[in-house]
C-alpha cells in the first residue's frame, strides 16, 4: 500500500508539472497574442470562476500528502520541509475562504505563500542535488539532514519537488484566475 500511495503521488506530482507548463504557456500567449486572447477567452472565464476552487484542491492534496509522509510512511520532515508546510498549511484554508466567499481579493493574500513556498522547495531541490550545499542549521537541528532523498520515483521525482510542483501550480492557478477590481467610481 505504501509503494502504492508513493506512486501515486509522484503520478499527481507529474500532472501538477504538466498542468504548470501548460498553464504558464497560456498564460504568456495571453499575454502576448491577441489571437491566442480570443482563443483563450472561455477558458480564462472557466479559471476565473473556478480557480480558486482547483488551487485550493491542489493544496489540500500536497497537505494530505505531505501529512501521509510523515504519519503514515513515518518519513521525518527536515528543517526545510517544515518551512515547506508553513507556506503550504495555510493555503488550504486561504484559498477554501476565497473561494466560498467568491473573494476578487484572494490572489493578493493568498499569492505570496505559494511563492515563498516555491523558493523554499527549489531551494530545498537544490541541497538535494547538491549536498555539499547543506547548511548547517539543516545537519544540526533536524534528525534528518535536509539532501536526504525519503523517495526518488520515475528516477527524478523527490518530496520536495512535489512540493515545488504544488506550490508552482497553485501560484500560476492565482495568476490565470485573477480578475481585476471594478474602477472605482
Amino acid at each position: 500500500m505504501k509503494d502504492f500511495l508513493i506512486a501515486l503521488l509522484a503520478s499527481l506530482g507529474v500532472l501538477a508539472q504538466i498542468g504548470a507548463a501548460v498553464l504558464a504557456a497560456c498564460i504568456v500567449a495571453w499575454l502576448v497574442s491577441p489571437s491566442a486572447r480570443r482563443a483563450l477567452a472561455e477558458p480564462r472565464a472557466l479559471l476565473q470562476a473556478w480557480g480558486l476552487w482547483i488551487a485550493w484542491g491542489v493544496a489540500a492534496v500536497a497537505t494530505v500528502g505531505s501529512l501521509w509522509f510523515s504519519e503514515g510512511a513515518d518519513f521525518i520532515p527536515c528543517r526545510l520541509c517544515w518551512f515547506q508546510r508553513i507556506f503550504m498549511y495555510p493555503l488550504v484554508v486561504v484559498l477554501l475562504v476565497g473561494a466560498i466567499l467568491k473573494d476578487r481579493r484572494a490572489f493578493w493574500y493568498a499569492i505570496p505563500l505559494p511563492v515563498i513556498g516555491l523558493l523554499v522547495a527549489v531551494y530545498h531541490v537544490y541541497v538535494e542535488v547538491n549536498p555539499d550545499a547543506e547548511s548547517q542549521g539543516c545537519l544540526v537541528q533536524s534528525t534528518v539532514p535536509c539532501s536526504f532523498r525519503w523517495i526518488d520515483e520515475f528516477g527524478y521525482i523527490t518530496i520536495p519537488l512535489l512540493s515545488a510542483s504544488a506550490f508552482a501550480l497553485v501560484a500560476l492557478l492565482l495568476v490565470a484566475s485573477r480578475r481585476r477590481e471594478p474602477a472605482a467610481a
